[in-house]
């Protein structure tokens, strides 16, 4: 005895229902990263967003600690005092009350009534230099002065100006403000200045008024 079963669309195909089978599986593995991305791609955003703003964070305290860093390389000093030579290998001495070097140029000293004291290869007395405040510039050898400055030879003549710019390299010192002076000659006045062949040349500029002093008012 045998039987006959009939199918509604035929005689089925070899594998058909495995084709199905990899076909559904392929669908809800789709449908499953479909549904991660929509999860992901917010999360990732919100990510991006919190690492941006910690970036922001992290510059912020590298530029203070960089500000810091600067700040600590500012160097006061008390009583400074600096050693040096000038263009003709003649010793000086430079002191001041305060002395700031600054922040970002270590070369940069700001200074509170320097002082500059000048030796001599002759023996003759020392040549002086003072002022209220100043500026030096290390690598350069050149003191700007500002404020009552008062120059001495060491030889009886004293001037007196407001500005005066230093250049120990050059020997030369300039000043474009009033100066009067008083020397063993007489009394000079006048608008600016110049001191140049190592001191020995001095040079008034504008306005020069002075009075020479006789032989008997020297002698009394």
């Amino acid at each position: 005895m045998s039987a006959v079963v009939a199918f509604p669309n035929g005689d089925p195909e070899p594998g058909a229902g495995r084709a199905k089978g990899v076909a559904l599986d392929a669908w809800r593995k789709r449908s499953q990263r479909i549904r991660f991305l929509r999860r992901a791609l917010p999360a990732a955003m919100i990510a991006l967003f919190v690492l941006l703003l910690g970036w922001i964070a992290v510059r912020a305290v590298l530029t203070a600690l960089n500000e810091a860093n600067g700040a600590s390389g500012r160097v006061h000093m008390t009583n400074a005092r600096l050693h040096g030579r000038d263009g003709r290998d003649q010793a000086f001495v430079l002191t001041s009350k305060d002395a700031v070097r600054d922040e970002r140029d270590a070369n940069r000293i700001e200074l509170t009534h320097p002082a500059l004291e000048l030796s001599t290869q002759d023996g003759q007395p020392p040549k002086k230099a003072n002022g209220d405040h100043g500026v030096y510039l290390a690598d350069r050898r050149i003191l700007y002065m500002a404020g009552h400055v008062v120059f001495d030879n060491g030889q009886g003549s004293r001037f007196t100006s407001d500005r005066a710019v230093v250049d120990l390299q050059a020997d030369t010192v300039t000043g474009n403000s009033a100066v009067s002076g008083d020397s063993p000659l007489g009394h000079i006045d006048a608008s600016s200045y110049s001191v140049d062949q190592h001191g020995d040349h001095v040079v008034f500029i504008g306005n020069v008024r002075g009075h020479l002093v006789n032989r008997q008012e020297q002698a009394q």
